[in-house]
């Protein structure tokens, strides 16, 4: 598929400045989660869940609730290996591969547009949580002197992305299928980071011998953050962290398709971090900087730049070049030593979302 030359992909992450966290839970909120199942794919086109099949159900009683900037998160509990017999590529199913949606509300408050969130669909990281809300622009709200209730619904799918990659993942041994177990955790949080409530889920993805179909093309533009670096994470645990700085390297972390000549920018989706535990304290994102390096795989000729993250666009790598097939990019965040606005933070977590964006030449 072509698109206009002024198409521009956009992909989001989340990028976290580690300092410290807690956890605990909440008795008169109810988290469920209605979701599990069996994902049979036949067709190389992958598989999906039918629309309103899955649900987070958010339940208060009481007299009084007012949980503002909560989140949820889903983690997927291990390596995603076959319950038995072994597949052509001996290694687990790719967890980035999955894929969650939100796709609708029962249209009592707050709803998606009123929480904030995208309705794109967000791979799975193999390690740590997804954030599949990263801090809801709604509170959990409810007030009554006589006492009450109040619920929402939020649904989603679930997606197996489809591809030739399923090959590699069929049963060994010929005539025979191969299943997967995925054990998944939902959280739901509240805004210093303790947790309301917790379900965990299980699926189960078939892989089928024979296929049909034809695998799909990749897309003539498009932009992916794939596996951990979509949790990103800069962690200062002593004191040479301040004084040298860290640094975090994620390879093959962000994957281009593009048959022109382009341009791949970045921003936070605002100018200072948010403090998890406490929604107050703040930290400007420029204290972090961002460069691209050559992936496994990537265009012979471009101008790297590194940037110190705004919430404006800023490119870190131009091409004139054009090249079928992916391209990968290895992607570096870094502080620098003795920076005093780090040296001077309160402790504790700060995070912000990062959008990513391909301009097509």
């Amino acid at each position: 598929m072509n698109f206009p030359m002024k198409f521009s992909p956009l992909v989001w992450m989340v990028l976290m400045v580690f300092f410290q966290s807690a956890n605990t839970a909440n008795a008169q909120l109810r988290f469920n989660v209605y979701s599990g199942g069996y994902f049979n794919i036949t067709e190389y086109s992958g598989y999906m869940t039918p629309e309103g099949s899955h649900q987070f159900h958010i339940q208060y009683a009481g007299q009084q609730i007012n949980e503002e900037n909560w989140s949820i998160s889903a983690r997927i509990n291990g390596p995603i290996r076959p319950m038995s017999g072994e597949n052509m590529s001996g290694l687990p199913f790719p967890a980035d591969r999955i894929r969650f949606r939100f796709t609708h509300d029962d249209g009592n408050p707050p709803t998606l547009a009123e929480i904030g969130v995208s309705t794109s669909f967000i791979p799975f990281n193999a390690i740590g949580e997804t954030i599949i809300i990263p801090k809801s622009k709604a509170p959990i709200a409810y007030q009554s002197q006589y006492g009450g209730s109040m619920q929402f619904h939020l649904y989603f799918s679930m997606q197996v992305v489809g591809g030739t990659y399923l090959d590699q993942f069929k049963n060994r041994m010929p005539y025979q299928i191969i299943v997967y177990t995925v054990p998944v955790t939902f959280t739901l949080y509240d805004h210093k980071g303790v947790v309301l409530g917790y379900q965990d889920v299980q699926y189960s993805i078939q892989v089928n011998q024979s296929l049909s179909g034809t695998p799909p093309a990749e897309p003539a533009y498009s932009i992916e953050i794939l596996g951990d670096a979509h949790d990103s994470r800069l962690e200062f645990g002593n004191i040479n962290n301040y004084v040298e700085g860290v640094t975090a390297t994620y390879i093959d972390a962000l994957k281009i398709n593009a048959n022109t000549g382009y341009t791949i920018t970045v921003k936070a989706i605002a100018s200072a971090m948010t403090a998890v535990s406490d929604g107050q304290a703040t930290m400007p994102v420029s204290v972090i900087y961002v460069r691209l390096q050559p992936g496994s795989t990537s265009v012979p000729n471009g101008n790297y730049e590194e940037i110190a993250l705004s919430n404006n666009y800023q490119p870190l790598f131009t091409t004139a070049d054009k090249r079928e097939g992916p391209q990968f990019f290895n992607i570096t965040y870094r502080t620098a030593g003795n920076d005093e606005r780090l040296l001077n933070a309160r402790s504790g977590v700060y995070a912000t979302t990062l959008l990513y964006q391909l301009v097509p030449q």
